[in-house]
């Protein structure tokens, strides 16, 4: 079992390096790097590289969105976007920064890797593709069939591809190193994000541990934090030696370290296939999960979707955990809004103190200037005496 599901993965990784490898015959730049926690998107960064690494072409600068600054570049230089989820109007401003290099670059060979394809406005849709249509050298990767369908039919005319998640370009062996024993039962990872599916009802897993990815906020302050206060090629230089590798180790030991995983975030299901685990997905909010499944790993006995009792139970493990979470951020709510009260009071307070201080300096200075003004005519009435005792 473990060696079809591993024959499953180099089948998936060959695919993309067949497709990929004769269009990037010359120098390149990657760019749109995943600089956050979200260790999916490190996955598919990763193998991104482990994929580049075999090209004879010299990687000419990797960037994030943030980091990149727009420049002249000859006419061969191949631009790399990265792959994942987020090409559409949810994460909208990763796609923004897409059409803008689109059309900065019409005259560059652009590749935008395997990613998935999602739009709630057909409208938008309709226009990024007619922006993107303007561009004679780009070449789409679908990330799923159901995603391809979607470019066809909006009319898209570039060269379009249907490619898995760059992640199975991953050594295997490499992340299997870094396996955690199974110490814990089971787990249900769900996304705390706008992709998560809304949960319906019933249940077995009842006592499964409920996480996202681990440090996700605490991580992504960090981040943000860093990138305020670094240059671009510091940026750069951090999160490709010191917390892309990180973040691979800790995925890896998260995800390995349960016997039994349930996923609503796709790169779970693909690590633990990597990791040769077992895995149930469930789909997310758009149907990415379901389309992803049924493109490429429907015939892997590792991975699998929930039957009904099992999404039930799954169901109602998250609608718990979802009220949990709701009820901490209504109270977290409430504990700003409280303290955003007490530091206007506070303010308030402050500023009546200084109003009375300056009230009490000005009587001060009042008292100081009567005060003056006494001795002043107390000297000038014992002059006079003194005068008028002297004429006398």
């Amino acid at each position: 079992m473990e060696t079809l599901d591993n024959n499953i993965c180099t089948r998936l990784g060959d695919l993309i390096k067949t497709s990929l490898a004769p269009l990037i015959t010359s120098d390149y730049l990657y760019i749109d790097l995943p600089y956050h926690s979200n260790i999916g998107d490190i996955l598919i960064w990763k193998g991104t590289e482990e994929f580049l690494r075999q090209l004879p072409g010299k990687c000419l600068g990797r960037h994030s969105k943030d980091t990149f600054f727009l420049r002249p570049l000859p006419q061969d230089v191949v631009i790399l976007m990265h792959g994942g989820g987020n090409f559409g109007d949810i994460w909208r401003e990763h796609q923004e920064f897409r059409l803008e290099i689109i059309s900065r670059y019409p005259d560059n060979p652009i590749i935008v890797l395997p990613q998935t394809i999602h739009y709630d406005s057909e409208e938008v849709f309709a226009e990024d593709v007619r922006k993107m249509n303007l561009h004679s050298r780009l070449t789409v990767c679908a990330r799923d069939s159901h995603s391809a369908e979607l470019l066809k039919e909006k009319g898209f005319t570039g060269h379009l591809l249907t490619l898995p998640d760059m992640a199975f370009c991953i050594n295997q062996n490499e992340l299997q190193a870094e396996m955690a024993e199974a110490s814990q039962e089971s787990l249900i990872l769900f996304r705390e994000d706008k992709e998560l599916k809304e949960p319906k009802l019933r249940g077995k897993y009842m006592n499964a541990a409920l996480s996202d990815w681990p440090e996700m906020q605490e991580s992504g302050a960090r981040v943000w934090k860093f990138l305020m206060t670094h240059e671009g090629k510091e940026s750069d230089a951090f999160f490709i030696d010191t917390f892309f590798p990180q973040k691979i180790k800790d995925g890896v030991r998260f995800v390995s370290a349960y016997k039994d995983v349930c996923s609503t975030r796709l790169h779970v299901a693909i690590l633990r296939l990597l990791l040769g685990l077992p895995v149930k997905m469930i789909d997310n909010s758009y149907g990415k999960n379901l389309n992803f499944y049924n493109s490429w790993l429907k015939d892997s006995p590792l991975v699998s979707m929930p039957n009904e009792e099992e999404q039930e139970a799954i169901d109602l493990a998250i609608l718990i955990r979802k009220r949990e979470l709701d009820q901490k951020t209504r109270c977290e709510k409430q504990l700003d809004e409280m303290r955003q009260e007490m530091k206007l009071r506070i303010r308030e307070q402050e500023e009546n103190i200084r109003r009375l201080q300056q009230e009490a300096d000005t009587e001060a200075r009042k008292h100081r200037k009567y005060k003056k003004l006494f001795f002043l005519s107390m000297i000038a009435l014992a002059v006079l005496i003194i005068l008028f005792v002297i004429k006398n």
